[in-house]
Order: structure tokens, then C-alpha cells, then sequence
């Protein structure tokens, strides 16, 4: 009679002991799985933001790749009704860029002729700005178009190669001729990005060098 009460007992549910050691199991898997998918999560942002980050930085460099392989031999008259060289590359000054040039216009159709273009890069902020002028020769008053072309860079160095195979700092080089420095071969760009890496590119320019 005894035994048949404990097997009823038994058979009536679970002992306190046994809910206990089931909660204690199923808050040690709950808290693994938060863990587990609080990682996928963490890495799936990483993964995110390292794939914007180099589509952001290789849109950048195929927009400046285009505009120095259009650059054009037309020079232009600032705000102070100077002459300034068709390819500017030197330490920015108000509103103009480290690298400054004229490039052949945008057509919205191919067979449409476009007027050329002013336009310049230059770091500010902790992002490269793309410039542009609605003019090529600028009046007192004419500012750019200011367009943040990539975000996240700490540094924007430059420099130019003419066409006697010499790398410069700055352009046109000092001592030169203007037939000599219109335009350069070719220029390189260096960025430095937030994250520690530095990535650097050689465009050449409509301008070639002597074979």
C-alpha cells in the first residue's frame, strides 16, 4: 500500500528540486544563446560597416579618377581677376581645394557639347569634399558647390608627376614653363582613413609621357 502511494506521488508531477534544476539548465542554454547571437549580430555590423567602408572609399576614387583623366589645358580667372593655372595642386586656401582643376563638361547627352568645368577636393572635417563652380572665371561672390565625397579620412596627400618622369609636391612645379605644366602625367592620392589604413592610387591624366 505504502509503495503505491509513492508511485502515485511520482506519478503526479515534477519535485520542486527537479523544476529548479530544469530552470537553472534552461536559464544556462538562454543565456548562451543570447551570448551567441549577441556575436553574430556584433560581427554582422563589423561586416557592414568594413563593406561601406571600402564601396564609400572606391566610389571616391573612381569619381576623382574621372575627373583628372577629363582634365583640360583652360585656365581660369579667380575672384581677384587672376590668372590661375588650368591644374592647381598646392595647400588649400578659402573656399578652394588641395587639387584645383579645369575638366572637360558633363554632357547629359554624349552628343551634347558641355562648357568645361571648375572644380577641387579637398579634407575638412574628417571628410574629402568634392568642389565645383558654376563658372570657370569666378566672380567676387562665386562659391562652390561643396558635396562630402567620402567620410572618415584623416589625411589627403597628393603629389604629381610631369612629363619628364619627376615626382612633385605641388604643382605647377616652381622653375617650369606654362606648355610644360598644364596638366601633369599623372597624380597620386593617398588617404588615410579613421580606421588606420592608408590606400594609394595612381590616376593619369589626359596628359601623357614621352615614350
Amino acid at each position: 500500500m505504502r509503495r503505491d502511494r509513492n508511485d502515485a506521488r511520482r506519478s503526479g508531477g515534477f519535485t520542486l528540486v527537479e523544476l529548479l534544476v530544469a530552470v537553472a539548465i534552461f536559464g544556462v542554454l538562454s543565456g548562451m544563446a543570447y551570448r551567441s547571437l549577441t556575436v553574430v549580430l556584433d560581427s554582422r555590423g563589423r561586416i557592414g560597416e568594413e563593406n561601406r567602408k571600402w564601396r564609400d572609399l572606391a566610389q571616391f576614387f573612381a569619381r576623382l579618377e574621372q575627373d583628372v583623366a577629363a582634365a583640360a589645358p583652360r585656365p581660369i580667372r579667380d575672384a581677384g581677376d587672376t590668372v590661375r593655372p588650368a591644374f592647381v595642386g598646392a595647400p588649400p586656401r578659402g573656399d578652394e581645394g588641395a587639387i584645383m582643376l579645369t575638366r572637360t563638361g558633363l554632357a547629359a547627352e554624349p552628343e551634347t557639347p558641355a562648357p568645361p568645368q571648375r572644380l577641387g577636393y579637398r579634407l575638412r572635417d574628417g571628410a574629402v569634399e568634392r568642389l565645383t563652380w558654376d563658372a570657370l572665371d569666378q566672380g567676387p561672390r562665386s562659391a562652390p558647390l561643396v558635396a562630402a565625397v567620402l567620410r572618415g579620412a584623416t589625411a589627403l596627400d597628393l603629389r604629381y608627376l610631369d612629363r619628364r618622369g619627376q615626382w612633385h609636391a605641388s604643382w605647377p612645379p616652381a622653375g617650369t614653363t606654362t606648355s610644360e605644366t598644364a596638366i601633369p602625367a599623372a597624380v597620386e592620392v593617398a588617404v588615410a582613413l579613421a580606421t588606420g589604413e592608408r590606400v594609394t592610387r595612381l590616376f593619369p591624366t589626359s596628359s601623357r609621357l614621352p615614350q
